[in-house]
């Protein structure tokens, strides 16, 4: 019983030490999605192999998304 609570405590410190950068995330991306026209960033990031790559780069750094959220972010982008 030890082992399941402590397991438990650490997963709850893990999350309260993450909240804040899941709570900035959620906040960039509603911003992102607010503000940007899909049809704009599909023309910036619709074009060419180096330098649309570039671009999105530079775009996502500030973004804190791991590799398993950037597809699920960029696809309401990517539709017309």
């Amino acid at each position: 019983m030890n082992l399941v609570l402590n397991i438990f405590l650490q997963s709850w410190n893990i999350l309260v030490e993450s909240s804040a950068f899941i709570l900035l995330g959620l906040i960039v991306s509603g911003l992102l999605r607010v503000f940007l026209n899909p049809g704009s960033v599909s023309r910036h990031l619709g074009q060419g192999r180096f330098k649309s790559v570039f671009k999105a780069s530079l775009m996502g750094i500030p973004i804190p998304l791991c590799s398993c959220g950037v597809l699920p972010a960029a696809a309401p982008l990517l539709m017309p």
